[in-house]
């Protein structure tokens, strides 16, 4: 807060200087007493839209100097928007993004690296994880602020472990064998252990944690080249089509949140944004971290990431608007985690005994115990035509066909490399 207030200051100087040099309102939108006008974007929907709008309103109301119009859709629509209006006076002072997006959008110049600013921004990089912060760089330089972080994490319904004699101690397994001996006693004539989307991100999402437990990686150290059609990542997969292949899972599973709202599935493996929907639930649950059970610890993880757009013409005022507004933006993300479910990256917010006192901060616990081994995916333009968030991507229809038992393993993981390695200009 203080550094908001010195920036607001800091801002109404510049305006009487400016004003004082005769500089018109074109120029400098506040010389003449106006607010200085930001925009920021952002592809959420929902209620993510939802508490991020309630931020951007509770900003605005708690100062007179800045005034910030957010635009949300989905994140394909807004960053074809984006593409248009780069580097004119109709594009974004402020964006999200995801860390995948980073490398895609630096490279084209269109947004701009922060390290020179984040000390204006009062943002410390003492305060976030190094898999954090470091998961929003590209070719060593930071061009985003992470928001929070996503992992995954079980679901669990307590009636359903009760019923089987066990507890939520059980489900912390850290073995296969620990984790099938799980999947056998929760099974029954009605229910099934887990939930497995047969054509879900997040069967992608949890190959790719299995394939950094297993020792595997996706890339090659300098990202020019596929690397997990290899034992690591086929035994991954195997892993989890045996789900289905025992019974564990249902077969062609549509829906993994319906059924485990519904009582199908006794587990199911989520993000923290499912929060507010489980707590909303008539169920009787709680969380645990990710299984590892292939050697290493390692999760899948993302964030949401503020950025910068870049724009030549942004005013000095301006620029110092949208530092106080993403400083305030991180020191408030308490109130982004209380509507969203989604974590903290900032560790002072996160073990402020404000988060702490939140009901959610519960099931919030079992993501925050997994910070230190988040594994992002690669931070390379290649990521946005192979990665979990685009429908297209031979990496995850690959998952996807062996889980639906089309393809071994390994014939897939080999025809999805060669893929990437052409993505890769290979």
């Amino acid at each position: 807060m203080k550094k908001l207030v010195s920036i607001l200051l800091t801002i109404m100087m510049i305006g009487a200087l400016a004003a004082g040099c005769g500089k018109s309102s074109e120029d400098t939108k506040s010389s003449d007493g106006e607010k200085v006008k930001l925009t920021f974007w952002a592809g959420l929907t929902g209620d993510d839209q939802q508490a991020m709008a309630d931020m951007v309103k509770q900003f605005n109301s708690e100062q007179d100097k800045i005034e910030v119009d957010f635009y949300s859709v989905t994140w394909g629509e807004i960053f074809t928007k984006l593409s248009a209006a780069s580097n004119t006076e109709s594009g974004p002072d402020v964006m999200l993004m995801h860390p995948t997006d980073l490398s895609t959008y630096a490279g084209k110049e269109m947004i701009v690296p922060l390290d020179d600013l984040i000390g204006t921004m009062d943002v410390n990089q003492e305060d976030y994880s190094d898999v954090i912060w470091k998961g929003n760089q590209v070719d060593g330089k930071q061009y985003g602020i992470p928001l929070d972080f996503h992992c995954m994490s079980m679901f669990i319904n307590l009636d359903s472990f009760e019923a089987a004699g066990l507890t939520a101690e059980d489900a912390k397994v850290t073995s296969v064998d620990e984790f099938n001996a799980l999947c056998e006693k929760l099974k029954t004539d009605d229910q099934y252990a887990v939930g497995l989307g047969s054509n879900y991100a997040h069967t992608y999402r949890y190959w790719y944690g299995l394939l950094g437990q297993a020792g595997g990686s996706f890339l090659n150290g300098d990202m020019t080249k596929a690397e997990f059609n290899s034992d690591a990542g086929a035994k991954a997969l195997d892993f989890l089509a045996d789900w289905v292949a025992k019974g564990y899972a249902p077969e062609a599973e549509a829906d993994i949140d319906a059924d485990w709202l519904g009582g199908t599935t006794a587990m199911v493996i989520e993000g923290p944004w499912f929060t507010p929907s489980a707590m909303a639930s008539d169920l009787n649950f709680t969380t645990v971290p990710f299984p590892q059970v292939l050697g290493e610890n390692s999760v899948w993880g993302s964030s949401h990431t503020i950025t910068v757009p870049r724009y030549d013409k942004r005013s000095e005022e301006e620029t110092e608007a949208t530092q106080a507004f993403i400083g305030w933006i991180v020191e408030n993300s308490f109130n982004w985690a209380a509507q969203s479910g989604q974590i903290p990256a900032n560790q002072k917010v996160r073990e402020s005994e404000e988060y702490k006192a939140l009901e959610m901060y519960q099931y919030a616990q079992a993501f925050i115990d997994q910070a230190e081994y988040v594994k992002y995916e690669p931070l390379c333009p290649g990521t946005s035509e192979f990665g979990a968030d685009n429908e297209l991507s031979p990496v995850a229809n690959a998952v996807y066909s062996v889980i639906s038992k089309e393809k071994d393993s390994v014939s897939a993981l080999d025809e999805a490399a060669e893929s990437v390695d052409k993505i890769l200009g290979n």
